[in-house]
């Protein structure tokens, strides 16, 4: 659990930074290093589904899901809408775990 745990923080923090920097597009996966430089904002959206991605990964291997609903994990030529997904549930369990803590 404290693997699923530290996931969830991680997911949870970058998800946020994501967030405050607005929606927008994604890197494309499998990423291809080049000479051009990537903006910020899609590099944090990026990094912040591949992290959720490794929750949902993990939570469908040791049923640890608090809320279910688990999406697909991302794969080779995934859309934007897929890792939205991810992030969602990234956050979904976040919100969840909080309310639980805080006993709401």
């Amino acid at each position: 659990m404290e693997c699923r745990d530290d996931l969830l923080e991680t997911a949870a923090v970058l998800d946020a930074l994501a967030l405050c920097h607005g929606q927008g597009s994604y890197l494309p996966r499998p990423y291809q290093e080049s000479c051009t430089a990537v903006p910020r904002d899609v590099e944090l959206r990026t990094d912040a589904s591949d992290v959720a991605d490794q929750l949902v990964h993990h939570d469908q291997q040791h049923g640890t899901s608090t809320t279910g609903d688990i999406p697909a994990g991302l794969e080779d030529g995934c859309t934007a809408s897929e890792r939205d997904a991810v992030r969602a549930y990234a956050r979904r369990e976040w919100i969840t775990r909080q309310e639980r803590w805080s006993g709401i």
